[in-house]
């Protein structure tokens, strides 16, 4: 099996790899890691109800296929916020990655490069955002938490466009998340390589720690909008989860939506952000550009992501194991993964190209819980 850049793909499977699916990479990345680690890498907040419906709201898709209409070898490339993809993905911006792996968001960045795909790196990455820039070309989206200073949030806007970021994606955690395998474990992602970035142009120990202990203040949409309008580069707005949020992002200025609940990572009990997707991407129109997360597992996930309105998902869970399993190999195997899958059900829903999927390849499928 051959994955090129180029979104066609040699219908051949790679028997000399030491990866033919991702259950080997889930399987190794749990071997490697220590039980705290692993609790942190599939932890939710609360009771995990957001966690587990995520996925499940997955599982109440089904495809279409028709007949005589396959596809023997689609395109998977798309063109999302000015970025060639190889396939419709990103890498979701998610910290304390060096839990996982020591090369971090440095062997990821590579990985992506490698595949075609693009790469956020967060404000709570284990380096330095111009080290992450510079180890790869693909580290075009910078992610940060608006709170505190704006003068010093503007500085670190500043700081991304001087290291050669193509856009800031925004994000909002007004209180610490409840995530009680976290706590029962007593597990941090400071020490050594724990989040490298903040404060205008260096790392800002005192700072950073009143950001990890949600000390300071936290934003108004005024201030949202005021801070957009400064920013050297375009935004987009993560953690959108209702069509009144979308419309407010897009007043302050944003110039594309992040739909997502943080991987269930945040509140419990909020609804599954694919559930949330459709009445989003029906009210702001086709021309906004979304970005989906939370509950991707497959590459056929994929697809339905974009058939209920995506224009790409990020993906973060799974490079996580991907990144604990085998460091950027491991990384890039379960990317060129994801685009086999996600090539394999294009060609079976007979989608010639990514636009062509839409809602008619899919239907909801009521399950029988039994009551």
């Amino acid at each position: 099996m051959t994955e090129t850049k180029n979104g066609r793909i040699d219908d051949r499977y790679a028997t000399n790899e030491k990866y033919t699916t991702l259950r080997g990479i889930h399987r190794d990345a749990q071997r490697h890691l220590s039980e705290v680690e692993w609790n942190y890498l599939w932890c939710g907040t609360g009771d995990e109800v957001t966690l587990r419906d995520n996925t499940a709201a997955f599982d109440r898709y089904r495809f279409v296929t028709p007949l005589f209409a396959g596809i023997s070898n689609p395109d998977t490339r798309t063109h999302v916020l000015g970025f060639d993809l190889s396939f419709p993905a990103f890498i979701a911006p998610f910290g304390g990655e060096a839990a996982f792996h020591p090369g971090g968001h440095l062997a990821i960045g590579r990985a992506a490069e490698a595949v075609g795909i693009h790469q956020m790196v967060p404000v709570a990455a284990s380096f330095p955002l111009e080290d992450i820039a510079a180890a790869s070309s693909v580290a075009s989206i910078f992610q940060m938490t608006f709170v505190g200073d704006e003068d010093a949030a503007v500085d670190l806007m500043e700081r991304a466009k001087a290291a050669g970021y193509k856009y800031i994606c925004v994000t909002y955690s007004p209180i610490r998340q409840w995530r009680e395998r976290m706590m029962e474990d007593r597990f941090s992602i400071r020490g050594e390589r724990g989040p490298a970035n903040f404060g205008p142009g260096r790392s800002d120990p005192a700072a950073l720690v009143e950001l990890l202990e949600f000390t300071q203040p936290r934003w108004t949409w005024e201030q949202v909008k005021r801070v957009i309008a400064r920013s050297p580069l375009p935004c987009i707005v993560k953690g959108v989860t209702s069509v009144k949020d979308a419309h407010a992002s897009l007043d302050a200025g944003a110039v594309g939506l992040y739909v997502s609940n943080y991987g269930g990572r945040t509140v419990d009990r909020t609804p599954a952000a694919l559930d949330v997707l459709p009445s989003i991407r029906k009210s702001v129109g086709r021309d906004v550009p979304i970005i989906f997360d939370s509950g991707i597992r497959r590459g056929s996930d994929i697809v339905t992501a974009l058939a209920l309105g995506a224009n790409a998902v990020a993906l973060g869970r799974l490079i996580a194991l991907g990144l604990a399993a085998d460091g950027e190999h491991g990384v890039r195997r379960t990317l060129e993964l994801l685009q086999r899958e996600f090539w394999t059900t294009l060609g079976h829903l007979g989608c010639s190209q990514v636009q062509d999927v839409g809602e008619a390849v899919l239907y909801r499928h009521e399950l029988d819980t039994g009551r």
